[in-house]
């Protein structure tokens, strides 16, 4: 499960509120978000939730923020349960992330996109979305560089984009299978490690010019 713990500073009751607003949101988006429903859903009082919240959007605010924080724990487990020294191995972490989305708790993979759908109105919580998307980048592209990527930050976006692929793809087609994105992983990072800038122009046509001047000294 995504919501596997506590914080020790966390109020079980407030992080059990904020979990089931995730849930609210996970099958029907933030529109669905009542304060009532929301304490049905918790097995809580009603004026539980406006003991821990202001308002509605303050609860939404804070259900996110949840969110983002144990995903970027979920992360972490698996990174440190993970050896990346190879592509195949970074492959193999990107998957086992990608697995534990799906089969641990697959309605918590919506939340990540209602979330970023609700940040383009909420710029303060569209800051912390990029914070942790800038951190997911930078912890995978440490990875990469081991493996030689050329560049590791450029390729850790596009391994993040492909992924992110998939998750809609899965989102909207059931039968699309896991299988499929490690085989696509498989061509990107391989394309990724293997990239080397291309030769300015300029310096191809000086080259292209020595040349022509040695095989005209030679005849």
């Amino acid at each position: 499960m995504l919501f596997k713990r506590e914080t020790e500073t966390s109020e079980p009751r407030r992080t059990q509120i904020l979990e089931a607003a995730l849930r609210i949101v996970a099958a029907g988006g933030p529109d669905a978000i009542t304060f009532r429903r929301v304490a049905e859903r918790a097995g809580v009082p009603l004026g539980s939730l406006t003991y821990y919240f202001e308002s509605r959007e303050d609860l939404l605010r804070e259900a996110f923020r949840l969110y983002l924080a144990e995903a970027a724990a979920f992360v972490r487990d698996v990174e440190e349960g993970s050896r990346s020294h190879t592509p195949s191995q970074v492959i193999e972490m990107v998957m086992a992330i990608m697995r534990r989305e799906f089969s641990d708790d697959p309605a918590m993979v919506r939340v990540e996109y209602e979330l970023i759908l609700y940040a383009v109105r909420e710029p303060e919580l569209a800051r912390e979305f990029n914070a942790y998307e800038r951190w997911m980048e930078t912890k995978l592209a440490g990875s990469l560089e081991k493996i030689g990527a050329p560049r590791p930050i450029d390729a850790a976006r596009t391994i993040i984009d492909v992924a992110r692929g998939f998750e809609i793809e899965r989102l909207t087609h059931a039968g699309a299978q896991l299988e499929d994105l490690q085989r696509r992983l498989s061509l990107v990072i391989d394309a990724l490690v293997n990239d080397r800038p291309a030769e300015p122009r300029n310096l191809r046509r000086r080259r292209a010019q020595q040349a022509n001047r040695r095989r005209r000294s030679a005849s």
